[in-house]
């Protein structure tokens, strides 16, 4: 078994702590971003109509990030720690202890690109399909802060890979964070990286990238959740799904969604 007791403090400037949380999400932030841009500028050599200017995207993303920061701290807020929040409101503007919900970032992120899209005449397909791409490395890397930080721990268990959490107790658990980073993020990524490289440009702004995406993250979510630590009151009762798990519903159909809306519209193409 191994024993995580890193301190969640990676350094300090002028007596300011640095927390190796904001340190790690800054790189997923930095990286998604660049993973983007790389993506977005094979698509506008044989697109450029459809997607955004190089300038224009860079301001997308800038804003896109805020609206992420905020729709991961609300959905965090109103979807898993309601109650706790009602009654310390102060505590929600404290990121650096944590608690960004993924499916909150999606929700915000979504509205955000789509108005976008509409506004600007954009293929709203095409920016989904680069933001799904680059995210699943950013989500990769930024899952490894949860780690760091010691929360979303697995529960008690006897396996070889158990890592005692010394911050938490001392009893081995599942590294569900671990888990999270490699089939949520990672494995993600490579499989539609191993998509956009077979399929070419062309599959950017077909929604191929969008969909996969959030069926192998929700799919890998809602197992996973089956080994985490969640408290009794993130559960849904009568359905005796968490919380996370629900979401992940929502999302996997949203998924099955889209690449249903590509197939109807590639048969209307081919009619045509």
């Amino acid at each position: 078994m191994f024993i995580w007791n890193v301190s969640p403090i990676a350094f300090s400037i002028l007596g300011i702590q640095v927390y190796w949380y904001g340190v790690i999400y800054a790189a997923s932030l930095l990286s998604s971003w660049w993973m983007a841009t790389w993506s977005l500028r094979k698509v506008r050599n044989i697109f450029p109509v459809s997607v955004p200017s190089a300038d224009t995207f860079d301001k997308f993303m800038f804003f896109s990030i805020i609206w992420m920061i905020i729709g991961a701290r609300l959905g965090h807020v109103l979807f898993f720690d309601f109650e706790y929040y009602l009654k310390n409101p102060m505590e929600i503007f404290m990121l650096r202890q944590g608690g960004l919900a993924f499916h909150g970032s999606v929700m915000a992120l979504g509205i955000y690109t789509y108005s976008f899209c509409r506004s600007h005449h954009f293929e709203w397909r095409a920016l989904t399909d680069v933001l799904c791409f680059a995210g699943s490395l950013g989500l990769g890397i930024g899952r490894l802060a949860n780690f760091v930080n010691q929360e979303l721990y697995g529960r008690i268990c006897s396996a070889d890979f158990a890592v005692i959490f010394s911050l938490v107790d001392h009893m081995p658990r599942y590294p569900t964070q671990l888990f999270e980073s490699v089939f949520e993020g990672l494995l993600n990524f490579w499989v539609l990286l191993i998509i956009f490289r077979l399929k070419g440009v062309r599959t950017i702004g077909s929604g191929v990238l969008t969909s996969i995406f959030c069926i192998i993250y929700s799919s890998a979510r809602f197992v996973i959740e089956f080994y985490k630590e969640v408290p009794i009151e993130r559960y849904f009762g009568w359905l005796s799904l968490t919380v996370g798990q629900t979401l992940s519903i929502a999302l996997f159909l949203f998924g099955i969604f889209v690449i249903n809306c590509q197939k109807k519209r590639s048969k209307v193409q081919s009619d045509d």
